[in-house]
C-alpha cells in the first residue's frame, strides 16, 4: 500500500502569500504515522519544487500510488480538484482523498461537485489516513473510518468526528527530509528567513472564539501543548541537521505564560543558538514575557490586532481593545524584538 501527499500550488488567481513559504507539517506529521505502520510514503510540495500541473501528473504516475491525498485550503481550492480530475483520467483505480481546513469545512458540498475526490479527511489527519488506508486495502467498510465523508452508492455519508489527539508528545517528530524542498519563509515577496529554515508546532488548537478563525472550529476550542522538555529534543535533533530559524505556527503560541517562560529559560540552559519567529495575541503580551522570548532568540513576533475599531472587534468576538495592541506593540518594541 503506498500513500502519496501533494500540497497544491496556489490557484494563479490567489496572491502569491505562502509559495514556498513553509513546509506542510501536517502531511509530514501524517506520513510518519503511515511509515511506523508500514505503509510506503511520498511527498509533493507542488508549490515549493515549483512543479507545472505536468510535472506534478508526471511525478504521481512515477510513484504509482494506490491512494493520493491533497492538502486543501483556501489558496489551492481550484487547483487541487483540477490535478484530481487529471489523475482519475490516467489512473480510474487511484483512490482521490482532500483533507484540512478547506476540505474539513467544505466535506459534502466538495463531493457532491467534484466526482474525482473519493474521500474527505476531517480535522486531525494522522489517525484516519492511517485508518483509511488499512481499510481500503483490506476492502473493508469505510463507515468503520472516523472522521471521514465518503460516497456510498450516490449518497452522502459523514461517520462521527474523530477524537482529537490529546498527548501531542505521542506523536513522532515530522520528517522534513520526506518533502525534498529547502524554505525561506517567503510571504508577499518578503523573505523572513535566510538561514536554514523550517516549522515547527508547539501546540494545536485555541480556546478563544473569534468568529473569522477557522482554528477554533477545526480543534473544538482545545488548546493541546506538548511538553517543554518534547518541543527542546525536537529542536536539538533539528538543530543537528543544519537548521538554524524556526517559524512556530501553533494557533496561539503564548496562551500559557508560564510555560514560554519555561521554553525560553531551556533554551538558554541548552546553549541552542537559534533565532526563532511566533505569533502572539496582545492580550497576552506583557513586557517580562516578551524580554524573556527575546534572550532566548526570538526576533519576529506576528499579533493579530485585526482592526483598531472596537465595534468591529466586538463583532467578531475578539476579545481584545486597541488599546491593548498598543500597548502590545510597545512591549514588544521595548523588550527588544527585531521586527513587530
Amino acid at each position: 500500500m503506498k500513500f502519496s501527499f501533494i500540497s497544491p500550488s496556489p490557484s494563479s488567481d490567489t496572491p502569491d502569500m505562502v509559495v514556498t513559504a513553509w513546509p506542510p507539517l501536517g502531511m509530514l506529521y501524517i506520513g510518519e504515522v503511515l511509515l511506523a505502520n508500514g505503509i510506503e510514503v511520498s511527498i509533493l510540495d507542488q508549490a515549493a519544487r515549483r512543479f507545472s500541473m505536468k510535472q506534478t501528473l508526471d511525478w504521481v504516475k512515477k510513484e504509482n500510488p494506490d491512494i493520493v491525498g491533497f492538502s486543501v485550503l483556501n489558496s489551492s481550492a481550484r487547483e487541487a480538484p483540477r490535478l484530481a480530475e487529471c489523475m482519475k483520467k490516467e489512473n480510474p483505480n487511484v483512490t482521490i482523498v482532500f483533507g484540512n481546513y478547506h476540505a474539513t469545512f467544505n466535506a459534502e458540498r466538495m463531493l457532491k461537485k467534484y466526482p474525482s475526490v473519493d474521500v474527505i479527511v476531517r480535522g486531525e489527519g494522522e489517525y484516519t489516513s492511517l485508518e483509511l488506508a488499512k481499510c481500503l486495502k483490506k476492502n473493508g467498510d469505510l463507515e468503520d473510518v472516523k472522521g471521514i465523508t465518503f460516497r456510498n452508492n450516490g449518497k452522502i455519508v459523514s461517520t462521527p468526528d474523530r477524537p482529537l489527539i490529546k498527548d501531542v508528545d505521542s506523536l513522532s517528530f515530522p520528517n522534513r527530509d520526506l518533502v525534498g524542498a529547502e524554505y525561506s519563509s517567503t510571504i508577499y515577496g518578503v523573505k523572513i528567513a535566510s538561514k536554514k529554515f523550517t516549522t515547527i508546532v508547539s501546540s494545536r488548537g485555541c480556546p478563544f472564539q473569534c468568529t473569522f478563525c477557522g482554528c477554533r472550529k477545526f480543534a473544538r476550542g482545545l488548546w493541546r501543548p506538548r511538553t517543554v522538555e518534547n518541543i527542546i529534543e525536537e529542536l536539538q535533533m533539528l538543530k543537528s541537521m543544519g537548521y538554524e530559524q524556526f517559524l512556530f505556527v501553533d494557533d496561539n503560541f503564548t496562551l500559557n505564560v508560564n510555560r514560554v517562560a519555561k521554553f525560553c529559560r531551556r533554551l538558554r540552559k541548552e546553549k541552542l543558538d537559534i533565532e526563532w519567529f511566533c505569533d502572539s495575541r496582545v492580550d497576552n503580551c506583557k513586557y517580562d514575557m516578551m524580554r524573556e522570548m527575546v534572550k532566548a532568540g526570538c526576533r519576529i513576533v506576528y499579533f493579530g490586532i485585526e482592526s483598531a475599531n472596537q465595534r468591529i472587534l466586538n463583532y467578531y468576538r475578539k476579545g481584545i481593545t486597541p488599546e491593548e495592541s498598543e500597548k502590545a506593540v510597545k512591549n514588544a518594541r521595548k523588550a527588544g524584538m527585531d521586527v513587530v
